[in-house]
């Protein structure tokens, strides 16, 4: 049987991966997180992890702590040689460190090691290679190693493992020898690429550097902000880059990379896109208590940039807001029933911008179709909180939608909606006006400076997601009467009026208000583009 070029041996054993099942259900290649990282981007996170880097010892050393079958040790193995003008057989005895659980995958990282060989090399010599990166590469749990042996450069792309999904998740007593393990920083719904992350700070040597692939999430989420905090106690980031395609032809997510060092920093390289494209000037670094990184980023995820001032009133001033959870999406299983006489259940589709369709569209919740789906109260009886859940949603508000490429925010002025995960509840506080309040969310300003603030938290590229502690946070427009004004033309979906009275309420200069307003059309739906634009017809007209 003639023996498969390297390549082919890879995609051999992501298929024999893909093909078996791990815990939970799910094939042992997602559960290991096993998606091996293309070319062009391991050049590139090599590229900022040894940019002008002057390693502080002579015999300095890389790692890869979740190796997988070694593109970044086979890539910083040929990049050390050259900078040394060592023989290749002394950077792979001596330079070259990596773990993975996968055996079959540390096998295939020395083989492809071993392949960079010249031709000529003795026999001798090839085994004594051969000796070291056995003992160099090994099959361990990069978080189950000792911290004590410092490392000057740490690349790699380590697992991205969702903790919201079962078969990913890690179990409670893995979760909380994690969190012990990154003194806290990692808990929660934190993706595990995290937890290698803090590791890796946590081994680098004076004036080291770790490069990593992270999931684009890493940047904005909640989840992570612990973790992002920690970082930048361990070391200084360097050097930032995202994307929005997908650079990973057999994994959903987007990815992002990031480069420490072990030294103080006064500004972050930034790079965007999947050619890797700079970002004009260099950035402020990031300080532990910022609530996302995406904002070094805003350039590339297309955002404008909005000058708010601190000290704004917020939007939780006026108004509460919850999201909520599993709890209540299962706890409706069984509840729901078509064109029923309870209240009606609004999904995220049927929620536009001042607007709902319930009713226009079939939906599918929990496996079944709906057209008008509507919840039984008598079959929550009996269900833990549900009861008392229904209640507290049959109130007037304003239901938000996530995942948005704009901010569309519904008002259910008489509290006939119940909402299902994943909108978000909205409930004014006092008197306060529910259209004003919706124009306050909606505000195209907003949706800039959520974009800016937490872009990469959604599923979507581009789109915008908030939690509802985010969506609080956000900025009350300063001019009252224009904000009315706003909410009177959104009240009657007059959308380019209303997003030029939100602009003017909000104060903002007119060149940001060109920017805003460029932007946020070109996210509309084509239905609300098309009223847009209908009104700068009619204004030209005139």
């Amino acid at each position: 049987m003639p023996t498969l070029e390297p390549h082919a041996r890879i995609a051999s054993h992501l298929a024999a991966l893909g093909a078996s099942r791990a815990r939970g259900g799910v094939t042992r290649r997602k559960a290991q997180g096993a998606h091996y990282t293309p070319p062009q981007l391991v050049e590139h996170v090599l590229d900022e992890a040894m940019r002008r880097w002057r390693p502080r010892r002579s015999d300095w050393r890389v790692l890869d702590p979740a190796c997988g079958a070694g593109a970044f040790l086979v890539a910083a193995a040929r990049r050390a040689a050259a900078v040394t003008g060592e023989p290749m057989a002394r950077v792979l005895g001596t330079r070259i460190h990596g773990t993975d659980i996968d055996p079959v995958a540390v096998q295939l990282a020395r083989e492809a090691l071993l392949g960079l060989l010249h031709a000529r090399t003795s026999a001798s010599t090839r085994r004594e290679v051969a000796a070291a990166l056995a003992r160099h590469l090994v099959v361990a749990d990069a978080l189950d190693r000792p911290q004590d042996e410092l490392f000057d450069l740490i690349v790699g792309n380590p697992p991205f493992l969702n903790q919201l999904a079962r078969g990913t998740a890690a179990s409670r007593a893995r979760a909380k020898w994690i969190a012990e393990r990154t003194g806290g920083a990692v808990r929660g719904y934190a993706d595990l690429a995290t937890a290698f992350l803090i590791d890796g700070l946590a081994r680098l040597a004076p004036q080291g550097r770790l490069a990593f692939v992270m999931p684009q999430s890493f940047l904005s989420t909640g989840d992570a902000r612990a973790a992002r905090d920690a970082a930048l106690g361990l070391a200084s980031l360097r050097s930032i880059w995202s994307c929005n395609e997908r650079l990973f032809e057999d994994a959903l997510v987007r990815v992002s990379s990031v480069c420490f060092e072990r030294a103080a920093q006064r500004a972050v390289r930034r790079a965007f896109g999947a050619d890797f494209r700079p970002l004009r000037g260099d950035v402020a670094p990031p300080v532990p208590g910022d609530a996302s990184w995406a904002p070094l980023l805003a350039a590339g995820f297309g955002a404008p940039q909005v000058e708010i001032d601190a000290g704004r009133a917020t939007i939780g001033s006026i108004a509460t807001a919850t999201a909520d959870f599993r709890d209540q999406y299962y706890g409706l299983r069984g509840a729901l029933e078509e064109d029923g006489r309870g209240p009606r259940l609004a999904t995220t589709r049927h929620i536009d911008l001042a607007a709902c369709s319930w009713g226009e569209c079939e939906v599918r919740v929990m496996g079944e179709r709906f057209r008008k789906p509507t919840v039984a109260p008598a079959r929550l009886v009996g269900v833990k909180g549900m009861s008392g859940w229904l209640e507290a949603r049959l109130v007037p508000k304003v239901l938000v939608a996530t995942q948005t490429r704009v901010i569309e925010a519904f008002v259910d002025g008489r509290g006939e909606y119940a909402p299902l995960v994943p909108l978000i509840t909205v409930v004014p506080r006092g008197k306060t006006d529910l259209w004003m309040l919706a124009a306050a969310i909606a505000s195209p300003v907003v949706a800039a400076r959520a974009l800016a603030l937490f872009a990469g938290s959604a599923l979507g590229a581009g789109a915008i997601k908030l939690s509802a502690g985010q969506l609080l946070s956000m900025p009350l427009p300063v001019d009252r009467r224009a904000w009315r004004v706003s909410a009177e033309f959104l009240r009657a979906r007059r959308f380019d009026e209303f997003a030029r009275a939100s602009c003017a309420a909000h104060r903002v200069s007119q060149r940001e208000s060109r920017e805003i307003l460029a932007f946020w059309e070109a996210r509309l739906v084509p239905r609300g583009r098309a009223l847009v634009r209908a009104a700068a017809d009619a204004r030209e007209a005139s």
